[in-house]
C-alpha cells in the first residue's frame, strides 16, 4: 500500500471511532459535571471545592481509556497485520500472522502501558476537568453568584465539554491505534520498519510534514528507534502537548528482507 493508501484506511477507521468516542467522553463529562453541581447546590461551595477530588475521580477516567486502548488497539493491530500480509504476497514467502484478540497477553500488554505511560494521561484529563470546575466555582465566588446558580451555569454550558470530548477522543483514538500497530509489529516475530505517514495536507503540523520541509513525514527506521522528533509512533503519550493532541498520523509497519528476498525473524 501506498503513503495515501493506507492513511487514507487510517483516517476513516479513525473518524468511526473517533465519533463514537466523542460520545462516550461527552457522557462521562456531563456526568462527573451534574455530580459537582448536585453537590455545589447541597453542600455549598467551600466544601464542594473541598471534595473535588472525590467528586472528580482518576478510576472512571482510566475505566474509559483502558475501553478505549482495549477497542481501538486490538481492532487496530489485526488491520495493520492484514496491512504487513498483503505488503508481502509478492514475496517468495509472504507472511502469515495469526490475529490478536483481547486475551491474557493484550491485558498484560496494557497494564504495563498504563504503569508506565497511561498514568500521565489519566491525571491530566482529570486534572483538566477538575480545574475547569474549580475554576468556575471561582469565577462564580468572585461575581456574588450563589452556589444554586453556579451550579445551573455548570450544567447548561454543554460548548466546553462537548469540544473537550472531540479533543480527548480523537488525541487518544490516534494514541490507541498507533499503540495497536506497534504491538502488532513487535508480537510478529519478525524484523520491521516503520515508517510516519502524514494527511499530507494543510492541515498537517510544521513537525510533522514531510521530511523534505523539515518535519518527519516519510521518516523511515527500525521498530525500536524513535523517530527523529523523539516518539516511537505518533500519539506517544511521552511526546509533548504540541507533538499529541490531536494528531492525524500513523506509524506504517513493514517487515525487512535478507539478501535472498525472505522475511527476517527475530
Amino acid at each position: 500500500m501506498t503513503d495515501a493508501e493506507v492513511w487514507n484506511q487510517f483516517i476513516q477507521f479513525v473518524n468511526i471511532q473517533e465519533r463514537r468516542y466523542t460520545a462516550i467522553w461527552y457522557k462521562l463529562l456531563r456526568g462527573q459535571i451534574r455530580r459537582v453541581a448536585d453537590h455545589l447546590k447541597h453542600k455549598g461551595i467551600d466544601d464542594t471545592l473541598a471534595v473535588m477530588s472525590l467528586l472528580i475521580t482518576r478510576e472512571e477516567t482510566e475505566a474509559l481509556l483502558r475501553k478505549l486502548y482495549t477497542d481501538v488497539g486490538v481492532k487496530w493491530a489485526n488491520i495493520e497485520y492484514g496491512n504487513i500480509e498483503d505488503y508481502t504476497k509478492s514475496w517468495s514467502q509472504p507472511v502469515r500472522l495469526k490475529r490478536f484478540g483481547f486475551n491474557s497477553l493484550w491485558e498484560s500488554l496494557l497494564d504495563i502501558f498504563f504503569g508506565l505511560k497511561g498514568g500521565q494521561k489519566i491525571v491530566k484529563i482529570t486534572d483538566t476537568t477538575r480545574n475547569w470546575l474549580i475554576d468556575q466555582i471561582h469565577k462564580g465566588r468572585e461575581q456574588g453568584i450563589g452556589p444554586e446558580q453556579i451550579a445551573m451555569s455548570m450544567v447548561d454550558n454543554k460548548v466546553v465539554p462537548l469540544a473537550r470530548a472531540r479533543v480527548i477522543s480523537r488525541t487518544e483514538v490516534v494514541g490507541a491505534a498507533n499503540f495497536g500497530g506497534i504491538t502488532a509489529a513487535r508480537q510478529s516475530k519478525l524484523k520491521m520498519n516503520k515508517r510516519w505517514v502524514n494527511a499530507r495536507d494543510k492541515r498537517v503540523r510544521e513537525k510533522h510534514k514531510d521530511k523534505a520541509r523539515g518535519g518527519v513525514g516519510g521518516e523511515v527506521v527500525p521498530l525500536e528507534q524513535p523517530f527523529s522528533n523523539g516518539l516511537m509512533h505518533p500519539g506517544d503519550p511521552d511526546g509533548s502537548a504540541e507533538e499529541v493532541i490531536q494528531c492525524r498520523c500513523l506509524a506504517s509497519h513493514r517487515p525487512v528482507r535478507d539478501e535472498t528476498g525472505l522475511p527476517v525473524l527475530i
